[in-house]
């Protein structure tokens, strides 16, 4: 998949990456990731470990890959561009969430507001996904299991920010860290005066910038603390086997291997916390990120005739699954999914931990997800990098437990839990638990429902709907992580996962 970006000013790296992502969510927005990715024919009910079969096993329980299907003569399942997001945020309510994703005219705020906003986005969860599988396909065999391939795009987004870093961005240089403002007094003249509470508009309308004395100052690693920031692209090319290895009258053993080879074609991970703080980064050229000086002097550097979409790190991962089927209907399932690593080694930075005495930035005066990236790491924001020559890095490991009954002709039901194995950014912060189902009042149509509650957003009751066609050739549907936010402003997930073009044969 190749993601074209538009022509663009020149922008500081994060704002082009999340301007990026916006935009590889708008051009696919009829179509979630996450808990399933893009299996659109699981989304619906929030549970996937015990269901998901032929190609879309992969990367939830390779066991499942040999299962018998429901029907029963197609060897072969075929899947063409699946798509699925999600935007999640604690803070922003529906109609804020819409203006970020598609970049509508957001709303100035009052002095009064940008406080509050200091407060409410301490601490809080904003979490997007993206995911699309471009091909998908496998082939069942009588003897050898089944095997299974597809290759897809991943894209994670997770960010909270700490008390101290969310005040300053929102207040801007008067934030209480800073005890100066240094105001311009016309004809190139400038004074420094206090940074109280009861400064006069006009006053305030010619401050440029905050400062502190170094005997005051905090390095980097105290402002942040608090604070989690992780963003990953990652390219996939999967490639799965499954088969039943014990067979008796009631039960059945299956299981699954998946080997994946994985191209990155970017990383942002800032982590601040028990008085360390860590942050680096590496950023295809397709980002379009101006390092300056900085590029010069870094061994890992690209120069500007680099491809768009020359990959900044290489790696691997492996799948693990087995599943138990107790009289064909019940099934048990347990997965390990993700153990591996990436070794990024270009275009990579790390943070340059110095003391902060000056802030220019006159503090957020909107919602706007981008412009409280563009404070921290643009051009006047707090962040400052250095160039660096690998880092290695682990993939997001999961453990997946699942059970479910499938009666085999109109009713499925199941749980699921997911729990993160590794304290990576891009992992799942916490632990997902899910129960849902599927009612078939008819041979082609699929109803879904269901229940999650955890990972990296809040409670939510996905819904989908999906049509069989053919006797089992050809499937399309659509389905949304969250049915409420439809009728609630609060705590919302705007999402949708579908596809289109799945076919047996």
């Amino acid at each position: 998949m190749m993601f074209t970006l538009p022509s663009l000013p020149k922008l500081n790296h994060m704002k082009q990456l999340l301007l990026l992502f916006a935009i590889v969510i708008i051009s696919s927005f009829e179509v979630t990731a996450q808990n399933e990715g893009s299996a659109f024919t699981l989304t619906g009910m929030g549970v996937s470990t015990p269901f998901a079969t032929d190609y879309q096993a992969l990367g939830i329980n390779p066991a499942n890959l040999d299962l018998l299907p429901r029907y029963e003569d197609k060897m072969v399942t075929m899947g063409i561009a699946e798509f699925g997001f999600s935007f999640y945020s604690q803070v922003l309510t529906k109609p804020e969430l819409k203006q970020n994703l598609f970049q509508e005219d957001i709303k100035d705020f009052s002095k009064e507001q940008q406080k509050a906003y200091a407060i409410e986005f301490s601490n809080a969860d904003n979490a997007m996904d993206f995911d699309m599988m471009t091909f998908g396909l496998s082939v069942r065999t009588n003897k050898l299991g089944t095997f299974a391939f597809s290759s897809r795009d991943r894209v994670n987004y997770y960010s909270k920010f700490g008390p101290q870093v969310s005040n300053i961005l929102w207040l801007g240089y008067q934030a209480d860290y800073f005890d100066s403002l240094v105001v311009d007094m016309g004809n190139g003249n400038f004074d420094t005066i206090p940074n109280t509470d009861d400064i006069d508009p006009e006053t305030l309308d010619r401050v440029r910038q905050g400062i502190t004395s170094l005997q005051n100052a905090q390095d980097l690693s105290q402002i942040l603390q608090g604070t989690k920031l992780g963003f990953s692209w990652f390219r996939e090319f999967n490639l799965g086997w499954g088969k039943k290895i014990l067979s008796t009258e009631n039960f059945e053993v299956h299981g699954g291997l998946g080997v994946k080879f994985i191209v990155g074609q970017g990383m942002l991970e800032l982590n601040a916390e028990n008085g360390q703080a860590t942050a680096f980064s590496a950023l295809s050229p397709i980002f379009k990120v101006e390092y300056g000086s900085i590029a010069e002097e870094n061994p890992s550097a690209y120069d500007s005739t680099a491809n768009n979409l020359k990959p900044v790190g290489y790696g691997y991962g492996i799948d693990l699954g087995g599943t138990l089927v107790y009289k064909e209907k019940f099934l048990f399932n347990v997965a390990i999914n993700d153990i591996g690593k990436i070794t990024w080694d270009g275009n990579l930075y790390r943070l340059k931990d110095i003391a902060i005495t000056s802030f220019k930035s006159p503090g957020l005066e909107s919602v706007d997800i981008v412009g409280q990236l563009d404070a921290l790491n643009g051009g006047d924001g707090l962040l400052e990098w250095q160039g660096e020559t690998k880092r290695v890095t682990s993939l997001p490991t999961t453990i997946r437990l699942g059970a479910g009954y499938d009666n085999k002709k109109s009713l499925r039901v199941g749980a699921d839990v997911i729990l993160p194995m590794s304290d990576e950014l891009g992992n799942l912060q916490n632990a997902a638990i899910s129960l849902g189902g599927e009612f078939s009042p008819m041979p082609w149509v699929h109803l879904q429902a269901g229940f999650t509650q955890g990972g990296n957003y809040g409670m939510k009751i996905p819904v989908g709907i999906y049509f069989t066609i053919g006797a089992g050739t050809y499937e399309l549907g659509i389905a949304s992580r969250d049915f409420v936010t439809f009728f609630k402003d609060n705590d919302p997930t705007i999402s949708m996962t579908t596809g289109f073009l799945r076919f047996r044969f």
